[in-house]
């Protein structure tokens, strides 16, 4: 009896030290004393030999709530982990063979299509270098009111060292103004480009597009009616992003040059290419 406490109280605390350290490791540091206390709060339970599961489905659920409460829909993505993971628990915890068969064979063959996106994804991110192109288009992201998000600010970030290292190009800042945007992205990352000193004169505006398509046909009309050549572009994305704009963009007419932006938190980073797994299989699927 006292081996068995044993053993489930010390696979208890693992599964508390895990969850406590993603959560650690992949939050803003604001929130990482909440995810501490939230996960104090069930390290009583590991007292309870026969509570295991209990243990491990609330620390879960706790998890995939909490990352649910960030407005940033990277971490919605990435609670869908956690969530899922104490679904597939009570199924092969408590549910019978046939289920558990269908459960599990469902469960490989879309870990085996998220993988089969993520490796073209990988690749490109790995692969993204520095350009001299004479355009850089950089696609938007959020915006909260008027402040940029935090990936908005590194995509910005990145095509403001490519303008730097190309001092004739031009920057085509892309995106129009979404739901909780008082300002388009491209007006975001304007005066973004304007206080870091970037010349308005190097900086073109396209702030109608409300998707990745959008973006670089809008920019390529922008480079084009501005008397410019869109044949060799550059294109600013976060890393998981650059797959899919690339290939967009060579579908366009355009050979992009993949530039990417520094990465976000790992959990919020994590829900992003899941995301962006679904976004390439759409592409592949329907074109779009």
């Amino acid at each position: 009896m006292k081996k068995a406490f044993t053993k489930t109280a010390l696979r208890g605390v693992l599964v508390l030290l895990l969850l406590g350290a993603a959560l650690w490791f992949g939050l803003p540091s604001g929130s990482r004393f909440a995810a501490a206390g939230m996960i104090a709060l069930i390290v009583p339970l590991v007292i309870w030999p026969r509570g295991i599961y209990c243990i491990v489905l609330l620390a879960l659920v706790g998890m995939g709530a909490f990352l649910m409460t960030f407005r940033a829909s990277g971490y919605h993505y990435a609670a869908l982990l956690p969530l899922t993971a104490a679904g597939l628990l009570m199924v092969f915890r408590f549910g019978k063979r046939w289920l558990k068969g269908l459960v599990g064979a469902v469960t490989g063959l879309a870990l085996a299509l998220v993988l089969a996106a993520e490796v073209p994804i990988g690749y490109a991110a790995l692969t993204a270098t520095k350009s001299d192109a004479p355009y850089v288009i950089v696609l938007g992201a959020a915006v909260y009111g008027q402040t940029p998000s935090i990936s908005l600010r590194h995509r910005s970030d990145r095509a403001v060292e490519h303008l730097r290292a190309n001092p004739a190009a031009l920057a085509v800042l892309s995106g129009g103004q979404g739901e909780g945007e008082d300002i388009s992205e491209a007006e975001c990352m304007r005066r973004y480009l304007r206080e870091k000193g970037v010349p308005q004169s190097h900086i073109l505006l396209e702030d109608k597009s409300t998707s990745t398509l959008e973006n670089l046909t809008f920019s390529r009309a922008v480079i084009e009616g501005a008397g410019g050549d869109s044949s060799h572009v550059a294109v600013v994305s976060s890393s998981y992003h650059l797959y899919r704009a690339r290939r967009m963009a060579a579908g366009l007419g355009m050979a992009a040059d993949g530039l990417k932006s520094v990465d976000g938190f790992p959990i919020y980073m994590t829900g992003m290419y899941l995301r962006e797994a679904l976004a390439v299989w759409k592409l592949w699927v329907m074109g779009i």
